[in-house]
């Protein structure tokens, strides 16, 4: 039993006649009866009775018609699905992404990619760079957003460099300030990540080059801590220019610093003979998001 077989059955069971299922499936008629014959022999039962110059379904047949209907309905959708994936209509995306991205960058690219692609479905799973580094080449996410140090391991890498900004509240006197220093903000109480983080480690040396002490009143894991603290008072702080933008209506102002301090971000994604065209699509509406934001 084949495919063509219950393919001439279904039309043969709509149409009642040989040639309008002929003409229907662009087969001669001779085709269509062999195949209805082959099928026949290999079910080992009739499917249809002539009288009357037209063919009338068995028993049998109608009972197997529900069958081979259903197959063919999954083949039809099957097809469907498959159309849909070549043209990048349908498919999931697994990212991994740090916390302050999944609430910035993420949602942008989310939204630029389901304007064109609405059925698109995401997994948006917020880790820390070490778990996204350890679990990354076990192909659990197709792409991921994690800070540095990254191994590549064969894995397609974005390497993302962003100057950080200060950001003060709207009405602090240090607002109306075009750039900021090490000797501006030295005064100030400063709200930072940890220690560890590669732009405390920036600013630690910032300030003992310039002789001030470093010294956070208090320290965070993510950079939109940070600006929640700075909008109710607390302090001041360096961030990121991505978590930066998104707190911009929220009573801040966003200042240049000098010396230049960077946050850098790696964009992983698998080597592109195992990536889908829905993904690399996505690693491209993302990229045009952050890159405007990179120094």
């Amino acid at each position: 039993m084949n495919l063509k077989q219950l393919q001439c059955f279904r039309m043969i069971m709509l149409h009642k006649t040989v040639s309008k299922a002929a003409a229907v499936l662009n087969m001669s008629q001779p085709g269509v009866s062999t195949m209805i014959a082959n099928l026949e022999h290999h079910l080992g039962f009739k499917l249809f009775e002539r009288r009357s110059g037209r063919l009338h379904p068995t028993v049998e047949a109608k009972y197997f018609s529900e069958v081979s209907e259903r197959l063919l309905n999954d083949l039809d959708l099957a097809n469907q699905v498959a159309g849909q994936i070549r043209q990048g209509k349908f498919g999931s995306i697994t990212v991994a992404t740090l916390p302050g991205y999944g609430l910035t960058v993420l949602p942008m690219a989310i939204a630029r990619m389901h304007r064109k692609h609405p059925d698109v479905t995401f997994d948006i799973q917020t880790r820390s760079s070490h778990m996204v580094r350890n679990l990354f080449p076990s192909r659990q996410f197709d792409i991921a957003l994690v800070e540095p140090p990254v191994e590549p391991s064969g894995n397609t890498y974005h390497g993302l460099q962003l100057r950080c900004v200060c950001v003060v509240p709207i009405d602090h006197p240090l607002s109306e300030k075009s750039v900021l220093t090490v000797q501006d903000i030295s005064g100030e109480k400063i709200v930072a990540l940890f220690n560890a983080h590669t732009t405390s480690r920036q600013l630690a040396s910032a300030f003992a080059v310039t002789g001030f002490d470093w010294s956070p009143i208090i320290q965070t894991q993510f950079f939109a801590t940070n600006c929640e603290l700075v909008e109710k008072g607390v302090g001041v702080s360096i961030v990121d220019p991505v978590t930066a933008q998104h707190f911009k209506t929220r009573n801040l102002t966003a200042i240049p610093f000098e010396p230049e301090i960077f946050h850098e971000v790696a964009l992983l994604c698998p080597p592109k003979d195992k990536v889908s065209g829905l993904v690399s699509e996505f690693v491209q509406e993302l990229l045009e998001v952050v890159l405007p934001f990179q120094s």
